[in-house]
């Protein structure tokens, strides 16, 4: 179960930063979205597989 909510907590985490972003008016592009939200994914995965070793 952890991590299930580590990986929607950094999956949040990103979506809260790219909202600012979008917010600020900075024009984000389609190319930026995949890279940014594949980087994310990939960084929730990674976390959520820490923490689950850790437990």
């Amino acid at each position: 179960m952890e991590f299930v909510g580590a990986f929607l907590g950094v999956l949040i985490l990103g979506g809260v930063i790219y909202w600012k972003i979008w917010w600020e008016g900075t024009n984000i592009g389609w190319r930026f979205t995949k890279w940014y939200f594949g980087l994310f994914t990939l960084a929730a995965l990674v976390t959520a597989s820490w923490l689950q070793f850790l437990v």
